[in-house]
């Protein structure tokens, strides 16, 4: 069997998911010891699920992120397709390898065709999984950098109020970190960003950039120092471009730190 592809090698990606149906598991348990292409397949997966396993770091989400996550889902369609059969249609005979077929088993063939194929669709997926992955957890892991921030007794808080006296923004400063919670801001496009501005000053200094996400009011980390910090009082402005520009072109909101 050497250079050539075994037709139990799917089943063999399924032995080593634990992903297998008893009947599908006897068929693997009696071939697997005589055939090396099968033996490779389990060795191979395991090496990837081990991989994907041990380079996600396990994290509990803030609880506001916990309760939005849980509402979202209990609010997510559950629905079940009723089998549909012809009236006069005979049933088809299914072999006993494909009997009780489930989405377990589907994942299984998946995997397996990733496997053999060197990686494929299904290794590039992975790897945009993985991506996706980091950026949720690097976003988990600032949001509940920013809510530790707001938590601190040390912190400064202001609210940033338009003319209208509209709350637009409220800047967190301390003397290591600052963060700002968009509340009435418009989204920003890619040629555009929003600034913060320390104006304690006669001029107003740039302190940091943020983008606005639509819907989004979570709280935003900013890079901050302390130089930022001794700003009592703050200013945002939406300016063309990505960097801050010298001085603000319009105020949108400002607002001055809250006594303690």
């Amino acid at each position: 069997m050497n250079g050539e592809l075994c037709p139990h090698e799917e089943l063999a990606v399924g032995w080593a998911m634990h992903s297998l149906e008893p009947d599908e598991e006897s068929v693997v348990r009696d071939h697997l010891p005589t055939c090396p292409a099968c033996q490779r397949t389990v060795r191979s997966t395991q090496e990837v699920m081990a991989g994907i396993g041990g380079s996600v770091r396990q994290e509990q989400p803030p609880p506001r992120l916990r309760a939005r996550l849980m509402e979202q889902i209990e609010h997510i369609p559950q629905e079940v397709l009723a089998p549909h059969r012809p009236r006069h249609a005979a049933p088809t005979p299914l072999r006993p390898q494909h009997r009780r077929r489930t989405g377990r088993a589907v994942l299984a063939a998946a995997a397996a065709l990733a496997v053999l194929a060197g990686g494929g669709y299904l290794g590039v997926r992975v790897n945009e999984l993985s991506g996706e992955v980091a950026a949720s957890q690097a976003r988990t892991n600032e949001l509940s950098k920013a809510l530790s921030l707001a938590a601190d007794p040390a912190t400064n808080r202001a609210i940033l109020r338009t003319n209208s006296e509209d709350e637009a923004a409220i800047i967190l400063s301390n003397p290591t970190s600052g963060a700002v919670i968009p509340l009435n801001l418009e989204p920003n496009d890619s040629g555009h960003v929003y600034v913060v501005w320390g104006a304690s000053t006669k001029a107003p200094v740039p302190l940091a950039v943020f983008d606005v996400r639509a819907g989004s009011t979570d709280p935003q980390l900013l890079s901050w120092s302390a130089d930022a910090h001794k700003h009592t009082t703050f200013a945002v402005s939406l300016e063309p471009g990505r960097q801050p520009p010298a001085e603000p072109s319009q105020v949108l909101a400002g607002g001055q730190v809250a006594p303690a």
